[in-house]
């Protein structure tokens, strides 16, 4: 990691983080190619969202 590396946190209710995960899960499906990193940092991004959706279902009662 880079020092001078940025992090931007943000806050959505339950259904707006299942549109995120979707849609980055999308993304990440139907990948044209091209640079490997941005396959990666789909799919980092689609983990990281969909632990996140678990996280707020499980605090919901919801699983």
């Amino acid at each position: 990691m880079e020092d001078n590396q940025l992090f931007t946190t943000i806050s959505v209710d339950v259904e707006a983080l299942r549109l995120l995960h979707r849609s980055v899960a999308e993304a990440y499906d139907n990948w044209p190619g091209g640079d490997a990193n941005e396959q990666v940092g789909l799919l980092n991004m689609k983990t990281q969202l969909y632990a996140a959706l678990m996280d707020h279902l499980l605090e919901l009662g919801s699983i």
